[in-house]
């Protein structure tokens, strides 16, 4: 018997099978010749033989398919072959083998694939008086099967074995593949960060020098060309930044920190960087959370706001016109402690520059819908924010709103983390407290919503003499909140009256971005918040005049 081995089973292969067989049927058969043949067909090879007196068979001799006994055995596939004596079956006497080996006893087994395929034969020969019994046909039908079932596991092996080959050959190609990418990676790396470095410098100084430039005694003309630089210089200067942050993010090399974070700071800081952008374009920034300040939550809060600026930024770009505003809210979890949320972000704008353009409609679905991922791969800055967007397990849409409005929907998955307690004191001795707000309605960031969520008597007008009837009437207000934007010239002088109507009642004077005001003028206001409103600010000058 073979050795057994860990790789392929009992055997080595069908020679040493046939090798086993031929010996354990030599010892409980008492013919004369034992053999094992193969064949394809046209060769008949003897791959196994015993002969116990007389050699009738070798091993490795072989003769052409018709031209042997086994050949009869395989034309009827399945069914056993006996022969008493050669020289007078009509099947074999007339056949050249005959002739050498002379009158002899002959039986033959195929040995079957399990596909119905023949492989060879078990043959056993013997002088004409040797007589078979039928237990010894059933064993011999038995050694057939097994070798069968061996003939098909060589070959179920011999298929595995190729395929873990090639699995080992593809994963080395796949191996020099990835390494060859990670090396062209490395290499664009560096050649961008050479690239930046190189530019960065002489572009700092450009910048640096265009603030020199600006003198008093300059002409229009030339504060033009002054200002035309610093802006050309500034926007190569952010497509640097943008380049390097998509080459790292692109190289994976981003990482993810989930820290506790000020949320609202985060969105309100970000929102502010692009006020004076907006101011210049005279376009209305806004901004509108359904958030608590005093919410802490658990996050990136570093790449949260580079996704929002991005995004920002390119509604800025793309408005000529109209607005922009920005909302947020967090759905899910336990909305008073902590738990997973996800973060809503809205970025919604006007304007005709994007819908004007002429390739506005390749960026359409059938259905009529913004393709997310073509308006992206059109800016850098987007693509930063979809790659930041998608390492945070998040994801950005673009839908178009009609009437010239478009939105970007941002989800971040968020965690509540805790509520800070001396923030939440201060909503809660606010709570009740009544307020007289005189503010034209706008999309900005509203106090009054604030006002409301902390659960505080909220009285808003945009007319000067309603809010006069209503202090005849005998409403007294906690604190009065005036918009310097109510009438032009004419909120001064508003703020004035009320103070000599409401003595005991302070005043909190909301100014637009980059607005001054006369110093002499701020003497007369108890605080003054610049707008879009930011929620700490509020909370805090409302928790130092309020009592």
């Amino acid at each position: 018997m073979g050795t057994v081995s860990s790789t392929r089973g009992f055997y080595e292969n069908i020679q040493e099978a046939s090798s086993h067989i031929v010996d354990v049927l030599s010892g409980i058969l008492k013919v004369n010749t034992i053999f094992v043949a193969t064949n394809d067909g046209v060769t008949n090879v003897i791959i196994e033989a015993f002969n116990r007196e007389e050699e009738l068979i070798a091993k490795g001799s072989e003769l052409p398919f018709e031209a042997s006994y086994c050949s009869l055995v395989l034309k009827d596939k399945g069914s056993s072959l006996i022969i008493t004596d050669t020289c007078e079956h009509p099947l074999t006497k007339s056949m050249d083998v005959t002739s050498g080996l002379g009158n002899r006893f002959f039986v033959g087994i195929p040995i079957m694939r399990r596909s119905g395929e023949t492989f060879g034969t078990i043959c056993l020969m013997d002088d004409p008086d040797y007589v078979i019994s039928e237990t010894d046909m059933k064993t011999l039908k038995a050694m057939a099967v097994f070798l069968g079932y061996v003939v098909d596991l060589e070959d179920t092996l011999q298929v595995q074995e190729q395929k873990l080959s090639d699995s080992e050959q593809l994963q080395e190609q796949l191996q020099a593949e990835k390494e060859r990418a990670e090396s062209d990676a490395m290499t664009k790396t560096q050649m961008l960060s050479l690239m930046s470095h190189e530019i960065r410098n002489p572009l700092n100084g450009i910048l640096g020098l265009t603030d020199l430039m600006r003198t008093p005694d300059m002409s229009e003309e030339q504060r033009e060309y002054v200002n035309m630089i610093e802006s050309s210089g500034n926007l190569l200067l952010s497509l640097l930044n943008n380049m390097m942050s998509f080459n790292v993010n692109d190289a994976g090399k981003t990482v993810v920190h989930d820290d506790p974070f000020d949320l609202v700071a985060t969105i309100e800081n970000t929102v502010y960087l692009y006020a004076g952008l907006a101011l210049s374009k005279d376009i209305e920034l806004g901004l509108n959370l359904d958030l608590n300040v005093s919410q802490v939550y658990v996050g990136d809060e570093i790449k949260i706001g580079q996704l929002l600026a991005h995004v920002i930024q390119y509604a800025i770009d793309s408005t000529r016109t109209g607005s922009v505003l920005v909302t947020a809210t967090v759905d899910g979890g336990d909305g008073e402690g902590a738990g997973a949320g996800t973060l809503q972000l809205h970025v919604k704008y006007t304007g005709s520059m994007l819908t004007s353009d002429s390739k506005f409609k390749s960026f359409n679905n059938l259905d009529g819908n913004i393709s997310t991922e073509k308006l992206v791969g059109t800016n850098l800055g987007l693509a930063v924010s979809q790659n930041l967007a998608i390492l945070m397990n998040g994801r950005i849409q673009v839908h178009s709103m009609g009437n010239g409005e478009t939105e970007f929907d941002i989800r971040l998955p968020l965690r509540r983390h805790w509520e800070l307690p001396q923030l939440a004191s201060i909503q809660h001795r606010l709570k009740g407290k009544k307020v007289l707000l005189a503010k034209d309605p706008d999309i900005l960031q509203g106090a009054s919503s604030l006002m409301r969520r902390w659960e505080m008597d909220v009285h808003m007008t945009s007319v000067t003499t309603e809010a006069y009837d209503w202090i005849q009437e005998g409403f007294k207000s906690d604190v009065a909140v005036v918009d310097m934007g109510l009438l032009e010239g004419g909120a001064v002088d508003f703020v004035h009256q009320l103070k000599q109507l409401l003595k005991d009642s302070p005043v909190i004077v909301l100014i637009p971005y980059g607005m001054h005001i006369d110093p002499h003028e701020a003497e007369v206001f108890d605080a003054v918040l610049t707008k879009p409103v930011k929620q700490a600010d509020l909370l805090n000058a409302l928790s130092i005049i309020v009592h």
